[in-house]
């Protein structure tokens, strides 16, 4: 399958580019097409390919003509070649919701829509809302891509209006939607004959320079937002890929004693914590029990026994596992509880709890598991 993409060094077409080159089901050949390369790319290679994705366009130009040579004038010369041809290729069109307005960009917009509408042939149009994501440029067009990259900087960043909402879309939805529909399939939103990218999200200017500030100063601890927040999750994504990477890497805390070590790894505002330990060979670490504390355990080095006993009835139970054997292993509320390395090397345990360590609360009590 040859698919041609135009606008391929832009923010959608890098996304779009990489996806496609990485598809693992199918056979893909990208024609990149972009404002430096000769139109005689697309009028020489045309007639073998299979799909056009044009995502090429003019936002910001210097002259109000270049709203219209570039969003119309460009789609409407590879129509030309097409019927010049003869040649039935779908076309998927990128517009945007200003298409709705009275403004040269917008009814520059409009008329490239109507255009691949009159062209026909299976094509569809796309308007998208706001797109966020990595690579996308900022202090050009994006509020989130100049929030991203001045928050991640240090740079000053200007909020004109808190309380101004905009609504968003995720750059990965937009690429799987293209996608869906490059591979024979209909696109998920339409509203007449115009085709839409979900879910989508409102959310103000000051929400978003809030959430990006939390990542900021989370970025040297082991803290992680919450990223079961679908919009929370995208957000956090697109503020790490503008991170400067010397600022990629914390410094964890790595407490050691005769016993091993321990290590706090990651912490969460909503799941816990996760952590790691490591014990010399006989080692044996707990003898404490939790009223609600839950844990789980897993040995990814060396062999362990892990020994439960219910601080009531007295009833026991025992699991050896290791790194042949890999279990993850739940120590309930009420059961005092320890893990003995039973081998002769280092053995390392992965640790989840379901709250964070609080030295004011611990909710741990000593209390040996065998009596």
């Amino acid at each position: 399958m040859r698919v041609l993409v135009t606008g391929a060094k832009g923010f959608i077409g890098k996304n779009l580019v990489s996806h496609l080159s990485g598809c693992d089901d199918a056979e893909i050949e990208v024609l990149e097409f972009d404002k430096d390369t000769e139109f005689s790319l697309v009028a020489d290679n045309v007639a073998s390919i299979d799909f056009i994705v044009h995502l090429a366009g003019v936002n910001r130009p210097e002259k109000t003509d270049e709203f219209y040579a570039g969003n119309v004038g460009s789609i409407e010369e590879i129509i030309a070649v097409l019927n010049e041809k003869k040649l039935q290729i779908p076309i998927i069109l990128t517009s945007s919701v200003h298409a709705q307005t009275d403004t040269d960009y917008g009814k520059s917009k409009k008329q490239a829509e109507d255009a691949v509408f009159k062209y026909g042939n299976g094509s569809v149009v796309y308007r998208l809302n706001n797109v966020f994501g990595k690579w996308c440029r900022p202090n050009y067009n994006s509020a989130v891509a100049t929030f991203c990259d001045g928050i991640a900087s240090n740079k000053k960043i200007t909020v004109s209006d808190r309380s101004t909402e905009i609504e968003l879309v995720y750059i990965d939805d937009v690429v799987e939607e293209i996608l869906r529909v490059v591979f024979g399939g209909k696109p998920s939103h339409k509203d007449g004959k115009y085709c839409f990218v979900k879910p989508s999200y409102k959310v103000s200017l000051g929400n978003i320079v809030d959430l990006l500030r939390s990542f900021k100063e989370g970025l040297a601890t082991p803290f992680v937002p919450k990223t079961g927040d679908e919009f929370v999750k995208k957000l956090y994504s697109t503020f790490v890929s503008y991170v400067p990477p010397p600022d990629l890497a914390v410094d964890l805390t790595n407490n050691v004693d005769e016993r091993g070590s321990f290590v706090e790894l990651i912490k969460t505002d909503e799941s816990g914590q996760f952590s790691m330990s490591s014990s010399k060979s006989n080692v044996v670490r707990g003898n404490h029990y939790h009223h609600t504390k839950l844990e789980r355990f897993i040995v990814i080095k060396g062999k362990a026994r892990i020994c439960l006993r219910h601080i009531i009835d007295g009833t026991t139970h025992e699991f050896e596992v290791g790194d042949t054997n890999i279990k993850s292993v739940m120590m309930p509320p009420g059961y005092t509880h320890s893990i003995e390395n039973i081998g002769r090397g280092e053995m390392i345990l992965m640790i989840w709890c379901n709250e964070l360590f609080d030295k004011e609360n611990p909710d741990t009590y000593y209390l040996e598991v065998k009596e």
